[in-house]
């Protein structure tokens, strides 16, 4: 008898053709979310109307809090990432060209220097986990350069919208059993587009937030009805331990041309080396958050 193939692969190669696998993203149309409609085709006209990219080199403002180690810091950034899992985050701060730190991810390895401390900190990526602040360097490259198409492997219902949220966006859960740990979806009513996704834990309570905005053409004339975009506001949040790090965009240049020595860190000759776990910044609690995620930085990223 001829056996049939794996569910899940094909179910994989589907949502890779769904979303558009040649690195320009899918073709959907944005367009209004309604209620009425099914939910998984909801997600999948929303992941549809991303933009894959290979590679990205974008100019910005980055703001990172962390109010349990009482460290705040708003900063200008230099972001580049291709899909070769390669990511640099060179910061000077907003008041000067002071260069506060520059953070590159080769592979599993990553270096953070930090001048006012004549220090490179090296390591793997893996241990970043045993750090006090989250930071996710796999997950950043991730949001950055391509449409999560995980989503449409997930069951998904309608759910209530997060409180004031409900003329804004609408919302769906992940259809799971039982009283399990789960994500919430919710989609700008406009436009279709992912507004934020959250991870629930089994109460229902938000343990993580990824919250998007600002959607545009890569050209930067700004977003339009039709074709792929990329949301210039990308932000991690952490509700629950009060930390957040986020980035608006002011500009953006999809599959850009990147080069090897792009990520090398210019560091001095008498630069400390150090192993990552010993890693500090100094605290600036003057920067903790006042604002919800993306409104502190709307003014300073606009383009």
């Amino acid at each position: 008898m001829k056996k049939c193939p794996p569910l899940y692969p094909l179910l994989l190669l589907f949502a890779l053709g769904l979303a558009g696998c040649s690195g320009t993203g899918g073709q959907s149309a944005a367009k209004p979310a309604d209620e009425s409609d099914p939910p998984d085709l909801l997600v999948k006209n929303a992941v549809e109307t991303r933009t894959s990219l290979s590679s990205l080199a974008g100019k910005g403002v980055m703001r990172i809090v962390d109010r349990p180690n009482r460290f705040g810091l708003t900063v200008n950034a230099d972001v580049l990432a291709d899909d070769s899992d390669r990511l640099r985050i060179r910061a000077d701060k907003l008041a000067g060209t002071i260069q506060a730190f520059d953070v590159v991810k080769l592979g599993d390895d990553i270096g953070f220097y930090v001048p006012s401390q004549n220090t490179l900190y090296h390591g793997k990526v893996d241990e970043l986990r045993h750090l006090a602040f989250r930071f996710d360097p796999d997950e950043v490259l991730r949001q950055m350069l391509r449409p999560d198409t995980s989503l449409l492997l997930r069951r998904w219902r309608h759910a209530a919208a997060p409180a004031g949220e409900a003329k804004e966006t609408l919302a769906m859960e992940e259809d799971v059993p039982g009283n399990r740990p789960r994500l919430r979806l919710t989609l700008d009513r406009r436009t279709g587009r992912i507004a934020s996704l959250a991870q629930l834990d089994a109460g229902g309570r938000p343990v993580m937030i990824r919250t998007y905005g600002d959607y545009r053409g890569l050209d930067g004339i700004g977003a339009r009805n039709s074709g792929p975009v990329f949301p210039y506001l990308i932000s991690f949040s952490w509700p629950g331990d009060n930390r957040l790090m986020e980035m608006h965009f002011k500009t953006v240049e999809g599959n850009a041309v990147v080069l090897d020595e792009d990520f090398d860190i210019a560091a001095s000759a008498n630069t400390r080396y150090l192993p990552l776990s010993q890693a500090d910044m100094e605290s600036d609690i003057s920067e903790l958050p006042t604002a919800a995620p993306g409104q502190a930085l709307a003014n300073l990223a606009s383009p």
